[in-house]
């Protein structure tokens, strides 16, 4: 007898096939358990690695031993004129088949039903995923995190302009910087299905990019995918991401026309620059436009670079007292960008209010408008549109689109600063002050100065107190400073002479319209109005009311308007001379002022 026929005779080959049909069914229920108890991939692996581990064993001992009716023996042992090999042999051949037939079934029912279950549920869900959070990249180079930042923000841009797809801002996804937070609380926060997350290794000009898309209902991949490339390549990552990312949410791509610039160095420039905008404070700023005139420098016809730099400069007018001359270096780098691209809708918009021959409201307005139809997830567009709607008078609008800024930026401490003003501008002083408790949790505790406002103007002097007292130390924020002004302010006969005098001395250190703010805002929240007034006119006349502190301080003023503020007779006399009361002529009357014979009335 040959050793095949022997195998063969002694069972070892209907055993090595039984054992393969049953391990291969095995690895299929382990693959499906893995998957749906969230296992980790490991797990799969090492159960495969004992089945292969296994054949061998399971080969010689169906070779050494056989099954006799007095149980196992040795297969020397065994009288061969005795031995059930044939009968064994025949219950292996029916084991086998009635494996391959269950294992049969259960790919057609993973194919036929369980994927189309599947595919059923994505098609139900469809509308629940297609919402995404970008959070930043994992810095894994020895450099900082400005490169991996930048390319996560501009992933995000990116995905914001696909059609059908709500993609959460950039603050609040980059509130989870560096923190291990369970993906379920990143969803719910953000109030997004999906997370994108990933690493950045930057070596010379080797770029490796891992990305992963995650469920955040149950932690699943959707997708994932490690690039190692050139850095001349991260546009084409950034476009694989996004396409991925697409196809998986059933998503079409907002067409893109062209590159933002064909010049690696110069994007990574670029890159480094956007996380430092969103700080914007005075070093930051400096270092953003270092680094976009470095980018600019590689590649003079970049104009999202120009593009940034003007919104490098519209943030700095706010670091600076000299507003004209912000003004200028705004609509000089937006015309260029416009001039380079026609399709920037920032670059439009600042071109628009920040041009020599713009400065009106209604150009203002018309503008902010356009833009945004054109881009209506931008938030910094979005932001523009609030701030220009309480300035103007339209509260419930204002109101309106502060939600839509939480929606977009639910962690950002400014959204919901912008929910606060509104309801405290239409009297709702109760929901006003849960809406700025919220921004100071946020991390937001510089508004702490907006609630002791709703407590000054209350009158509730001690309450005030115990909340500048909270407040981290600032110029303005002296917990000694507080009390001893309130207390100063206290005394009938002396009191405005104490205050005039600290306004005065508060003011010749002031060195941004933060600080002159500040100091200004004294007078409003204790009633001295003729004062407030006499600052916004003096700092209106100086330098044109939308580029300069005036502004601000007329939007704190309708912010507070339980001051009595928009019922004071100059509040109409600077609503005609800086042309609101024009814009009402065409956009309609503000919520607390109508027309009576001619003339405009305000409450």
């Amino acid at each position: 007898m040959s050793f095949f026929d022997e195998l063969k005779r002694r069972n070892v080959v209907r055993v090595g096939i039984a054992y393969v049909v049953i391990g291969w069914a095995l690895a299929q229920v382990a693959e499906f358990a893995v998957d749906n108890f969230h296992a980790p991939e490991w797990t799969l692996q090492i159960f495969v690695v004992f089945l292969l581990l296994g054949l061998p064993l399971v080969l010689f001992l169906a070779w050494a031993f056989e099954i006799t009716p007095d149980g196992v023996k040795r297969e020397q042992d065994v009288d061969r004129s005795q031995s059930i090999a044939p009968q064994t042999g025949r219950k292996l051949d029916r084991v086998i088949i009635g494996v391959l037939i269950i294992a049969i079934g259960f790919l057609l029912a993973d194919k036929f039903y369980f994927n189309s279950a599947l595919e059923s549920e994505e098609v139900v869900a469809a509308s629940g995923r297609q919402s995404i959070a970008v959070l930043p990249f994992v810095n894994m180079s020895d450099d900082k995190d400005y490169f991996a930042d930048g390319l996560s923000e501009e992933l995000l841009n990116l995905l914001a302009k696909t059609p059908g797809l709500k993609v959460a801002g950039r603050t609040s996804s980059f509130a989870f910087k560096g923190k291990q937070e369970d993906l379920r609380a990143i969803g719910t926060a953000l109030g997004v299905a999906t997370v994108l997350e990933g690493s950045v290794r930057r070596s010379g000009d080797r770029l490796r990019i891992t990305a992963q898309l995650i469920s955040v209902d149950n932690g699943f991949h959707l997708w994932s995918e490690t690039y190692d490339r050139q850095m001349a390549d991260v546009f084409d990552i950034q476009d694989d991401v996004a396409g991925a990312i697409a196809e998986v949410l059933k998503l079409q791509l907002a067409p893109d026309a062209s590159r933002l610039t064909g010049n690696a160095e110069a994007y990574s420039f670029y890159v480094e620059a956007l996380p430092n905008i969103a700080n914007r404070t005075v070093d930051r700023l400096e270092i953003v436009i270092r680094l976009l005139d470095s980018a600019i420098a590689i590649d003079p016809r970049f104009a999202k670079a120009h593009e940034a730099k003007a919104l490098a400069y519209w943030m700095s007018s706010a670091e600076s007292i000299d507003g004209p001359s912000a003004r200028q270096l705004v609509y000089e780098s937006a015309k260029t960008a416009l001039e380079l691209d026609s399709t920037l809708v920032g670059a439009r918009l600042f071109v628009a209010t920040a041009g020599p021959d713009n400065l009106k409201r209604k150009n203002e307005f018309a503008a902010v408008e356009a833009a945004i139809k054109a881009a209506p997830n931008d938030f910094n567009i979005v932001r523009v549109l609030c701030f220009d709607l309480l300035s103007a008078g339209y509260l419930q609008e204002s109101l309106q689109c502060a939600n839509r800024m939480v929606e977009l930026e639910p962690l950002s401490p400014l959204s919901h600063w912008r929910v606060a003003a509104s309801l405290s501008a239409l009297g709702r002083r109760d929901e006003a002050r849960a809406s700025w408790q919220r921004v100071i949790e946020l991390g937001g505790t510089y508004y702490q100065w907006d609630i002791a406002v709703e407590e000054l103007v209350a009158r509730e002097f001690d309450a005030a107190i115990r909340t500048l007292e909270g407040a981290p130390p600032t110029y303005v924020w002296r917990a000694e400073d507080a009390r001893r002004i309130l207390q100063g302010v206290a005394d009938a006969d002396t009191g405005k002479d104490f205050l005039d005098a600290w306004v005065r001395v508060s003011l010749a250190g002031a060195s941004n319209w933060y600080d002159i703010n500040n100091v200004y805002y004294w007078y409003l929240a204790l009633g001295y109005l003729d004062d407030y007034w006499r600052a916004i006119e003096e700092i209106g006349s100086r330098h044109n009311y939308v580029w300069s502190d005036a502004d601000f301080l007329l939007h704190y003023g309708l912010a507070f308007r339980s001051t009595g503020f928009t019922r004071h007779p100059r509040f109409l006399a600077y609503a005609k001379s800086t042309g609101l009361t024009d814009l009402w002529d065409t956009r309609g009357a503000p919520d607390f002022c109508s027309m009576d014979s001619g003339e405009w009335v305000c409450e």
